[in-house]
């Protein structure tokens, strides 16, 4: 019988120690998952950042690529009347310009 009792003692002690663990372990793994999913939505949110961070890049690049153009010489007359066009509306006599209105 002793050895019974000692054997029901440690059973005892170990679902004690398994009752205490267990929960432990339950919020370990919560914590962990939670940490998981914040990682992932940071690192999401820094993608789509980045590409529009690219994308402006890409814009400036291409300004840049037109201004290098329009600065050579025989692109200078090209470049103003671009200007001419498209911020001052101004056309050549010859020419028709037609404004697309909204419906709304």
């Amino acid at each position: 019988m002793p050895e019974n009792q000692k054997l029901k003692l440690k059973l005892k002690k170990s679902n004690k120690l398994f009752i205490v663990l267990v929960p432990v372990f339950v919020i370990a793994l919560c914590v962990c998952l939670y940490n998981f999913v914040a990682v992932q939505v940071e690192i999401s949110q820094k993608n789509n950042e980045l590409e529009n961070i690219a994308a402006q890049r890409d814009e400036v690049e291409n300004e840049n690529e037109m201004l290098i153009r329009y600065s050579k010489e025989e692109y200078k007359v090209d470049y103003i009347e671009n200007i001419a066009r498209d911020k001052l509306g101004y056309a050549r006599p010859e020419e028709r310009v037609y404004y697309i209105v909204p419906a709304n």
